[in-house]
């Protein structure tokens, strides 16, 4: 019994409040009609009352005046928009408190309409609220009409051309604005003065960040990096070009997150990727696009000369010939990915080149502060020495041509040691060594070295026999 009581009174609460929200606000700005005495008004600011019985015919003069009707004419060079009072309705099935006011003032007329907005103003509301409320949906009209007008700013672009082999510009575009606030206070004002509201629409130039000659400034060359392949097999040479030319003017825009596998995608042979020498498990076999990761690397240590923090990078389980330990940069599709995220306000543009010995990187944008240069450090701690060499009997007649008794080796593979290392940068200003920066500690493990010995027994040593002459 107490919980339907309490559920009772919630009910009746609920229903009573928005009867009593609407009579309460609607007697606000409810303007009281005393049939005794009659506003004869001139304009909304001079208002003087009569008795109804001393003069008929200027009661009659003010109810014509107080039920003429707003028209709203919106104007923009060459462009207009004409609204009367029955382009502001309320629109849906939800009969709001807001609604039903305006629904119960909206037949009353320009000087009523007038006169409610200067309250709503007194009660310290903006000219916008009292807009709002003498025309419903004005918001969705207004908007619909910047639409046409209004135009966001656009910042000067840069791409590579690289038909051209140059930094192509796009110039900057201005935008328009106009400021609703201000819109809002002249439709009020001009509401105060007539009921045929003639207004222009004014904008505002919204200059873009970045134009043309500041982004020419920007886009300066950070650094270069390159590594030597000229050693390399046909598979991986065509591997390298593959995936240095995909990288070539590629732009990473401001707070864009680059990724190496992204950029130059997966390592199929549909793609025209060959097999090549890759490190797995710590050995070197055949793999779909072996050589890339000498790409990665490249790029790594141009990025890192460059002064851009590179926030996923991995080493590889051995130690690689073409660059200092510590400063190798693996990729492999799906596990292991190369990435930075560019922090500066313009583009950084990445120019990439091989010409069968070099691999070579450069950095375009505003990375670091043309005054400072940076360098790599490695820094050999330990050496882990390497197993004896591993001695695989020739059965297969591989080296044949090379090997054929036991006792005799070939090299297929020489051992080289591990070792942990401390890969550094070092910062300089204006030539002067001002930090100096830990960014990888990491080993490398031994390599143990491959000989394959022939297998046929030795033969038996010839007899030395000594020649007779005639003498």
């Amino acid at each position: 019994m107490r919980n339907f009581r309490k559920y009772f009174f919630m009910v009746v609460i609920s229903f009573a409040v928005p009867f009593l929200l609407f009579y309460t606000i609607n007697f606000i700005f409810e303007e009281k009609i005393n049939y005794k005495t009659v506003a004869t008004t001139t304009s909304c600011n001079i208002n003087t009352t009569e008795t109804a019985n001393n003069d008929i015919k200027r009661r009659n003069k003010s109810h014509f005046q107080n039920n003429e009707k707003i028209s709203l004419n919106f104007y923009y060079n060459d462009l207009n928009w004409h609204f009367d009072e029955n382009d502001f309705e309320y629109n849906g099935n939800i009969h709001t408190i807001s609604q039903n006011i305006y629904k119960s003032n909206r037949h009353k007329g320009y000087h009523h309409k007038c006169t409610i907005a200067k309250k709503i103003k007194k009660m310290g509301f903006g000219e916008d609220v009292a807009i709002k409320y003498i025309f419903a949906n004005i918001e969705d009209k207004l908007n619909s009409i910047l639409l046409q007008i209004e135009k966001k700013p656009k910042n000067a672009d840069v791409f590579y051309n690289k038909t051209l082999s140059q930094f192509v510009y796009q110039k900057e575009i201005t935008g328009l604005m106009v400021d609703k606030q201000k819109l809002y206070k002249k439709i009020f004002d001009k509401l105060l003065i007539s009921s045929k509201l003639d207004i222009n629409i004014e904008t505002e130039i919204i200059y873009p960040n970045i134009t043309e000659e500041n982004l020419k400034s920007k886009m300066k060359k950070q650094s270069t990096f390159s590594t030597n392949y000229s050693q390399s097999s046909f598979e991986r040479k065509n591997n390298i070009k593959i995936a240095t030319s995909s990288l070539n003017g590629y732009k990473i825009e401001p707070n864009e997150i680059f990724s190496f596998n992204d950029a130059i995608g997966k390592r199929l042979e549909s793609k025209g990727y060959l097999k090549a020498n890759i490190i797995k498990d710590g050995e070197f076999v055949k793999g779909t696009g072996g050589g890339v990761c000498q790409v990665s690397t490249t790029l790594y240590n141009a990025l890192l000369l460059a002064g851009i923090n590179v926030t996923e990078t991995h080493k590889h389980s051995l130690p690689v010939s073409y660059v200092k330990p510590g400063f190798d940069a693996m990729v492999s599709w799906g596990t292991s990915d190369l990435k930075f995220k560019n922090t500066t306000k313009h583009p950084i543009i990445i120019l990439s080149n091989c010409n069968g010995e070099s691999i070579i990187f450069k950095i375009f944008g505003d990375t670091k502060d043309e005054n400072t240069t940076i360098e790599t450090f490695s820094q050999i701690s330990n050496i882990i020495p390497h197993k004896p060499d591993k001695i695989i009997p020739d059965v297969s007649k591989k080296y044949a041509d090379k090997i054929q008794y036991k006792g005799e080796f070939y090299q297929e593979k020489k051992g080289r040691d591990g070792y942990q290392v401390q890969a550094y940068l070092k910062y300089y200003v204006d030539g002067k060594l001002i930090k100096k920066v830990l960014i990888r500690e990491c080993s490398y493990e031994p390599q143990q070295g491959i000989k394959y010995e022939g297998t046929k027994d030795t033969p038996p040593a010839i007899p030395f026999e000594q020649n007779e002459s005639n003498t």
